[in-house]
């Protein structure tokens, strides 16, 4: 009976530690100029609830907070951003509504490419968008899809209008960020904000 009981104990201690994957993560830092704080959201349905829609499970989703330090004027843009992972090197900067949910729908697969210098080039089944340097890198190829509708899209508009703005402030402001990127796990994950002299690097685990 004791040896049963020894068996099952590893078999309980187990199923304990690997509990439901981590979906949502928040994480903060800081640099001379201002308070950086993010929360994370890589579950589709997770992602319908603060951003109005699953995006089709291409995306996750950044719920971002800056706050200026000591009534300095900062200025704020989205392409100083860019979400990493540690398990293959993929990373992106933010996309803007309008290539999210717009008339020109981006689907985003990772891919291996060898890298051009500059620009953008084209292959057969997508768009390869080269991330600067050279030889092999990882790059995202995207499947354009033309929508006729010449209405405009309800849903670009609710993504723009909770999008982190582009702009300069002395107050905090706040908005969401669209990376494009799917099946990661959130503990390879970081989200790298600003250049590599004041850089703050945000771990999610």
């Amino acid at each position: 009976m004791t040896r049963r009981i020894l068996l099952v104990l590893p078999l309980f201690a187990f199923l304990l530690g690997a509990g439901p994957k981590q979906t949502v993560a928040t994480a903060k830092g800081e640099n001379e100029d201002l308070i950086l704080t993010a929360t994370l959201y890589i579950d589709p349905q997770e992602i319908k609830q603060v951003a109005g829609s699953d995006l089709e499970g291409h995306f996750f989703v950044a719920e971002i907070k800056v706050e200026p330090k000591y009534g300095k004027e900062i200025a704020v843009d989205p392409d100083d951003f860019v979400l990493w992972t540690n398990k293959d090197g993929e990373h992106t900067q933010p996309y803007e509504a309008s290539q999210v949910a717009g008339k020109n729908v981006m689907v985003v697969t990772p891919a291996k490419t060898a890298a051009p210098k500059t620009g953008i080039s084209l292959g057969v089944g997508g768009i390869g968008m080269g991330s600067g340097g050279s030889g092999d890198a990882d790059s995202n190829k995207v499947t354009v899809k033309i929508d006729s509708d010449e209405q405009d899209n309800p849903l670009e508009k609710a993504l723009d209008a909770k999008m982190l703005p582009h702009k300069k402030t002395l107050a905090p402001v706040s908005g969401l960020l669209y990376f494009p990127m799917e099946k990661q796990k959130m503990k390879d994950l970081e989200l790298r904000y600003g250049s590599k002299e004041n850089r703050i690097t945000l771990r999610f685990k």
